[in-house]
């Protein structure tokens, strides 16, 4: 097994030296991008390797332990490619091996939490994102899993993003993950209810399935300003017009499909 741990530009020594006190393999560096390098070791025993990237990670590490060769390699570098939306985005695991140095609004995930651009109900609102995020835009992300909707909107333009969810985990995650994309200062991420948010946003994310939206559906209404526009998603095409129908007066202004997955957006009837 091969240990990967990805670091910034200036960290590699540091790394090096915990891969050599863990008893690692002698590390060799790879440069995926300008601003991101990657430390790699061998470990003869799969166990040890998967042990020593738990530690690590558990540390505060992007670490994790790839296969070495073979059709299981081969596998783990097609699960590792870049994810491109739209021609303006692009989501990467912090440890893929793959060159992104050309890659237009690069957005890297360290370990935890969920969404990294696969899924249809993720990357259809990365697209709505694209389309409605022009600048200085407070953005709100309901169920932000890795956080990867919020630093989308931030890379397009937006000047500041609140990410909630239920999970410890997830808001672990969006927040190591903002601070691996330089955007820490600009994203508020908390397990506090929504009814507790205060304020108002011009742009509301909410990849939360069909009975969360219901049921979240009076904050947030209550949470999007005037002129402001909403897009929920991990709903089926079929729920669409269940979902805009609990968040009127709000109208739906746009609607995309992706298999059994939609999204809806809506907004004011004078948007």
């Amino acid at each position: 097994m091969i240990l990967v741990v990805a670091a910034g530009a200036n960290d590699t020594a540091d790394i090096c030296a915990r891969l050599d006190q863990l008893g690692a393999g002698a590390p060799s560096i790879a440069a995926p991008n300008e601003r991101r390098r990657l430390v790699l070791a061998t470990v003869d025993n799969p166990a040890e390797a998967g042990r020593v990237a738990e530690l690590l990670r558990d540390e505060g590490y992007a670490a994790i332990a790839r296969p070495a060769d073979g059709p299981a390699l081969e596998a783990w570098m097609r699960h590792t490619q870049p994810i491109r939306v739209g021609g303006r985005l692009t989501v990467c695991f912090a440890w893929s091996e793959h060159d992104c140095d050309d890659s237009p609004g690069l957005i890297e995930l360290g370990p935890g939490g969920f969404g990294n651009g696969e899924h249809p109900t993720t990357r259809m609102l990365l697209e709505v994102l694209i389309e409605r995020v022009h600048g200085g835009e407070r953005v709100l992300d309901v169920g932000c899993g890795t956080g990867v909707l919020g630093l989308g909107a931030l890379e397009l333009g937006a000047s500041r993003v609140t990410a909630v969810d239920l999970k410890p985990e997830a808001i672990a995650a969006t927040r190591r993950n903002a601070a691996w994309n330089a955007m820490g200062q600009r994203v508020d991420a908390t397990v506090e209810p929504l009814h507790t948010i205060a304020g108002s946003f011009d742009a509301i994310v909410a990849n939360i399935g069909r009975g969360a939206a219901v049921e979240l559906a009076p904050q947030l209404r209550r949470l999007l300003r005037p002129g402001g526009w909403l897009a929920v998603s991990g709903i089926s095409p079929s729920q669409c017009s269940l979902i805009a129908g609990f968040l009127r007066p709000l109208v739906e202004v746009d609607q995309r499909t992706s298999g059994e997955w939609a999204a809806v957006v809506l907004a004011q009837d004078d948007q």
